[in-house]
């Protein structure tokens, strides 16, 4: 049973690995024979079937790669990051608020501030709670 593999995915897997290995060598460390080895044969397998691996448990049918062989092409990319390579990550900030008439500041005091013609009805006596307990709503 032959897998169909996008050949999109598979370009984009080796040029993927071209990058790893590029940023690999620029680095100090530089690359491990293993890693050498690893990139070469997924490569090689890339280049002649489309895809890096068989196993249908060790990744999705349709990937290029399978689920540990990205990890180690993102690892080895990782490994040859400079620090100015590397994004500073910023969390939520909270934005400046416009001035509305719940956050904003009377010039005047309370006790200048013109009282309501009409006086209000306290809320229990609206919802028919009142301190003893509950008592239906009378008719206004």
């Amino acid at each position: 049973m032959s897998r169909r593999v996008d050949p999109a995915l598979t370009k984009r897997a080796l040029s993927a690995l071209k990058r790893a290995a590029d940023k690999a060598k620029l680095s100090e460390e530089g690359l491990t024979e293993w890693e050498a080895e690893f990139l070469g044969s997924v490569e090689e397998r890339l280049t002649k079937f489309g895809s890096a691996f068989a196993d249908p448990d060790k990744g999705q049918l349709s990937a290029p790669l399978s689920l540990r062989q990205g990890l180690k092409v993102r690892q080895i990319s990782k490994k040859g990051e400079t620090e100015a390579d590397k994004k500073s990550r910023t969390g939520f900030k909270a934005k400046d608020k416009p001035p509305t008439p719940t956050n904003r500041k009377s010039d005047k005091p309370k006790s200048d501030r013109p009282k309501p013609d009409k006086p209000r009805k306290p809320l229990a006596r609206k919802t028919g709670l009142t301190s003893k307990g509950f008592r239906p709503k009378r008719a206004d």
